[in-house]
């Protein structure tokens, strides 16, 4: 399938960490889909969606194929910046392309997301946090929150996603893996500050206070100022790095909340393992549940 797009920033002009690949479309009022990279917030690019070795980029041709527009983005990486910089360039790209949807032609009233590992973990987040309004998350201050397009969309697809940054390592051990992974290196701490817990009243507490999708998962609501947008989780049950009970419990409690959402597991698979993405039938399905929440 053909693979044309066109880059921008929708942040800083010249600032690679934000910067976007747009793939056009079939009418003028497709809907979009977002994918967010992974790589534990430290590594990573999007030129993973053109083309990858673990098939990531299966995800574009799944969604073009139902004519959808897609797009994927950077953001700025734990050594760049601290949590919630990435968020923020998230909910960013996101206003950036709502706001140019007439000239890149896609209807900004349907909006996925999709993100994988760290991806997936941002991409929780920002379905769960848009009605929330809160400056936090949405890198900018409160008076000037209703002067910019909203950062919601429809729903989101997270892949083998971290829900919950302070459980991980007990919940490898849960699912039976060893409690380190040699690809970890950090990843948490780098992300948020400090260690956990973090110092008292230091900006490190405030970011693992608030980093977990699971946290809003448990609050949320289908309308009001708890709105979680629905979300679909896709996990290998041989995941030693993200155990698929972070997928699992965040289901969990959506559903438990009356959001919409399905969960995935895909039996035996590792981490990014490209059998997460060689099941057509099991990605259009997850096309078409897409589809159904802009209904």
């Amino acid at each position: 399938m053909a693979a044309h797009f066109i880059s921008g920033n929708y942040g800083e002009e010249g600032n690679p960490s934000q910067t976007y690949d747009y793939y056009p479309g079939t009418t003028p009022t497709s809907p979009l889909l977002i994918y967010v990279h992974g790589g534990a917030w430290r590594f990573g690019d999007k030129s993973s969606f053109h083309r990858s070795d673990n098939d990531v980029h299966k995800i574009r041709e799944y969604f073009q194929a139902a004519g959808f527009a897609t797009a994927t983005i950077n953001y700025r990486l734990s050594h760049q910046a601290l949590f919630p910089a990435q968020i923020h360039d998230v909910k960013a790209a996101i206003r950036y392309l709502k706001q140019h949807a007439k000239v890149l032609s896609f209807d900004p009233a349907k909006i996925a997301l999709a993100g994988g590992s760290a991806g997936g973990h941002l991409v929780q987040l920002a379905a769960a946090s848009a009605a929330l309004k809160d400056p936090y998350f949405e890198g900018l201050p409160a008076v000037d929150i209703p002067a910019h397009p909203s950062s919601s969309v429809s729903c989101a697809v997270s892949i083998y996603g971290v829900s919950d940054l302070r459980t991980i390592f007990d919940d490898r051990v849960a699912c039976g893996f060893d409690r380190n992974h040699p690809e970890d290196d950090g990843a948490e701490w780098r992300l948020l500050g400090s260690s956990y817990p973090a110092p008292v009243g230091s900006a490190a507490e405030t970011n693992w206070s608030k980093a977990h999708p699971i946290d809003l998962a448990q609050q949320a609501e289908r309308t009001g100022n708890r709105r979680h947008a629905p979300v679909f989780y896709v996990h290998g049950t041989g995941d030693t790095c993200v155990p698929p009970n972070q997928s699992e419990k965040a289901h969990r409690a959506l559903r438990d909340r009356g959001v919409a959402t399905e969960l995935l597991l895909v039996p035996g698979a590792e981490h990014a393992n490209p059998a997460i993405y060689a099941d057509r039938q099991a990605w259009e399905r997850i096309v078409d549940w897409v589809l159904h929440q802009f209904e």
